[in-house]
């Protein structure tokens, strides 16, 4: 018997104008597996205030680590 997976990468994000936090899973692809938002340009939403915005790596966080 065998055992299946699958990778799910979880993203944490957190608000600069009201602190609030969540999270957002992605299933990476073989070709990408930075945070991506599908199509063109588009913004995430904080679902605590509403505030939109471009989405970026948190600075000070090494991901070669």
């Amino acid at each position: 018997m065998n055992h299946e997976y699958t990778i799910e990468i979880l993203y944490h994000l957190t608000c600069t104008r009201c602190k609030g936090w969540w999270s957002h899973a992605h299933t990476p692809t073989m070709n990408n597996d930075e945070f991506q938002v599908d199509g063109p340009k588009k913004l995430m939403f904080c679902p605590h205030c509403g505030e939109d915005g471009d989405v970026k790596i948190k600075k000070g966080f090494n991901v070669d680590a």
